[in-house]
């Protein structure tokens, strides 16, 4: 007789795992959400904390909040995260707190856990020191669709609130996806860091070419391009280049804007 589609076989336990305690395995729970994600949020200010808890929750992940650099070495030695975002401000500026916060940073990358910095606008303090251990980087006042573009890089996420499961994401939310793409080969390129220029660059390209932005996929493949040595650019070209990829998303986003502003002109052209 043939064994029923729907039931789930158990892998048995080998003689030498066993252990003189009673096992239960885990009841099954079918149509089941997957485990929330566990986000480590370092932050000293009480509000950061509240702003980041209820934007994460908003996602369906789990916040693990912590008041500073040493709480949250405790709460990774305790359990693993699965990303960790760490607001740079307050007293971490401190001698002392930095480097509790490079302890952190060699920590999550030892481990292999994505470390992501959430800095003030404009402000470079407490991030040159961590830079090559940065997975990525937010500018405070956060965004939502900031933080979901780049934890999304890691993690499987659930639509945002509000966000039917197949009801395709506004263009605000496409726009953050490709905007932490470039950030991301900028700061690369910054550091020389060949191996993440070509892999943002691919990214960039391939939100450009989901958007039918085509000006602006052809920019980024031209900086993948250069970045594998394919068709190498001048560093005066490459700075060229990346500035005319931003001016070309910012196009795309403002011509996309306006065409779902007029309804019955048809459609705008798209770069």
């Amino acid at each position: 007789m043939n064994a029923s589609p729907n039931l789930v076989a158990y892998a048995s336990r080998t003689a030498e795992r066993f252990k003189p305690f009673a096992v239960r395995e885990p009841t099954a729970v079918y149509n089941a959400r997957p485990h929330a994600a566990r986000i480590l949020v370092v932050a000293n200010d009480p509000e950061t904390r509240r702003v980041l808890i209820s934007e994460l929750r908003a996602l369906g992940l789990n916040p693990v909040p912590v008041p500073d650099s040493q709480a949250a070495l405790n709460a990774i030695d305790r359990e693993a995260p699965d990303v960790i975002l760490m607001a740079l401000e307050g007293p971490d500026a401190t001698v002392y707190q930095a480097l509790l916060r490079l302890a952190v940073a060699k920590l999550a990358k030892r481990t292999r856990i994505p470390l992501v910095a959430i800095v003030e606008q404009g402000s470079e303090n407490g991030r040159r020191a961590l830079d090559s251990r940065l997975d990525g980087v937010l500018h405070q006042p956060l965004r939502p669709e900031a933080l979901y573009a780049t934890l999304s890089r890691w993690l499987d996420l659930p639509p945002p609130a509000g966000q039917a499961p197949d009801e395709p994401l506004p263009p605000p939310w496409h726009r953050a996806c490709i905007d932490v793409d470039v950030q991301e080969y900028e700061r690369a390129l910054a550091r020389q860091d060949i191996s993440k220029m070509v892999h943002f660059a691919h990214r960039a390209k391939g939100a450009a070419l989901v958007l039918h932005a085509n000006r602006a996929a052809a920019l980024a493949d031209r900086l993948e391009l250069a970045a594998r040595g394919d068709v190498p650019l001048p560093p005066d070209d490459i700075q060229r280049t990346l500035a005319a990829l931003k001016v070309a998303i910012a196009r795309h986003f403002d011509q996309a804007g306006d065409a779902g502003g007029e309804k019955g002109k048809g459609n705008a052209r798209l770069i």
